[in-house]
């Protein structure tokens, strides 16, 4: 009755926020914040396509999730991945989804959804897309003056 929404969602709410063994860099290492404009608007725009068609069936396309999958907007995305980096929620989101084919996007697909997912909270947009060499750079955070 669940389907694979609800496997998907168990690993992803308990296993990163009690183990930062997925954690690529430690927080300490990064250079940026979300909020430095690290997306450019044409990306989080191919991000919403990419969202939509492979995401929004568990998510919603409100980005609010349901009983299954967690929402990916507002204090509950802050609270799940606040002090990680880009990289990390990268890396955890490439190796479980989507749930029926984890890992089967491109890793350029992968970054625009995290884009879309960045302008969806708000976070600025800028001059640079968002590239994988950045990733473990970038720390999630609610507050724009946040330290790196």
């Amino acid at each position: 009755m669940f389907g694979l929404c609800a496997v998907s969602f168990i690993p992803l709410v308990y296993a990163v926020p009690a183990s930062g063994a997925v954690v690529q860099d430690s927080p300490a290492e990064a250079q940026r914040t979300v909020w430095d404009g690290v997306y450019t608007e044409a990306q989080a725009e191919r991000g919403r396509a990419a969202y939509i068609s492979d995401c929004s069936g568990c998510h919603a396309a409100d980005l609010r999730g349901d009983n299954n999958s967690p929402s990916l907007i507002g204090m509950s995305f802050t609270f799940l991945w606040g002090g990680s980096t880009l990289g990390a929620l990268y890396e955890r989101v490439r190796e479980i989804m989507p749930p029926e084919r984890p890992g089967s996007l491109s890793a350029a697909a992968y970054r625009d959804v995290l884009a879309f997912v960045l302008a969806s909270n708000n976070y600025p947009n800028g001059q640079h897309e968002l590239e994988s060499g950045d990733l473990d750079h970038i720390l999630i955070s609610d507050q724009p003056d946040a330290e790196p």
